[in-house]
């Protein structure tokens, strides 16, 4: 198939019908997932183009591309419980990483692609971040005698030296930074933070705030944390989540949701970082969330 370049996965994925709004220009692609066809699925979108990557009774969630682009890694209830699993781009095949009985969700790669990183629930409300080696199958924590209560959805940069993460802390979470040369932890925003996703020179954080409006805008900031920007500042009715930046680091793919319909109807939009112009790339009738931008 044109989208990723091998015919064997014109058997197995179906392009979607033209009644959704498709206005993507770009070469690049981003994975999401989307509940518009009536069930959790992962969709691809790529140059004015959507195609489906999974077919599933389940919940298929969260999607994220390796850094070669030829995997993705999701979360998945197939066992009845929220599992990791790969989905491999040029087969078409997906694969079980995880199995505990406990929820085990938002997956990332590490800079090197050799393991993943992951969510535990290890209580009601009460997570914990793990890292697995895809090779050995080796599982351990990722965060040593962590700070904060929780952590989730942690991102490693390219470097391998830091991660940028989500704490939580009294009376809510956020963005939080980890050193591994020191072991050494900080908090980059004020409470009421959250998802932090890093460009691909390590430069330049993109998260969520509620500072401004208090239901949720796009920043950005330095990885220091210092010179931090409200990218959405005129988006008051408007729930702006999910950020990711694209290959190139020019552009900003976000998730927002008219406040009157609360957090159900999530469209993709696109910010380009040098004008701030915003542009929808993609709707539905469903919730389209967890974009991830990569080549």
């Amino acid at each position: 198939m044109k989208i990723i370049g091998l015919a064997a996965l014109a058997l197995l994925y179906s392009l979607l019908p033209a009644t959704e709004f498709v206005r993507f220009p770009f070469k690049s692609k981003i994975v999401f997932n989307s509940d518009f066809s009536g069930n959790h699925e992962i969709y691809l979108l790529s140059e004015n183009r959507l195609t489906r990557l999974t077919n599933h009774p389940a919940k298929d969630e969260y999607p994220v591309a390796n850094h070669s682009g030829d995997k993705i890694v999701f979360h998945s209830d197939r066992n009845g419980n929220c599992d990791i699993f790969i989905l491999d781009l040029k087969t078409g095949k997906t694969s079980q990483v995880t199995a505990d009985p406990r929820n085990e969700c938002t997956p990332s790669w590490s800079f090197d692609d050799s393991s993943i990183f992951y969510n535990l629930e290890t209580a009601k409300n009460s997570w914990t971040s793990l890292k697995i080696d895809l090779k050995s199958k080796k599982t351990e924590p990722l965060f040593p005698d962590s700070p904060f209560s929780s952590t989730i959805v942690p991102f490693q940069n390219r470097r391998g030296d830091d991660f940028f993460f989500t704490g939580k802390v009294f009376l809510g979470w956020v963005v939080a930074k980890y050193e591994t040369a020191g072991r050494i932890y900080s908090r980059l925003a004020e409470t009421g933070s959250c998802r932090p996703r890093i460009s691909s020179d390590d430069r330049k954080i993109a998260y969520v705030s509620h500072r401004d409006d208090h239901i949720g805008d796009i920043f950005i900031m330095n990885a220091d944390g210092s010179d931090k920007t409200n990218l959405t500042p005129g988006r008051v009715n408007f729930y702006d989540y999910y950020p990711c930046f694209s290959p190139d680091g020019l552009w900003i793919v976000f998730s927002s949701s008219p406040r009157p319909l609360g957090k159900n109807a999530y469209q993709l939009y696109t910010i380009e970082l040098k004008t701030g112009k915003i542009r929808k790339v993609f709707s539905s009738s469903g919730n389209n969330v967890f974009p991830y931008w990569f080549h």
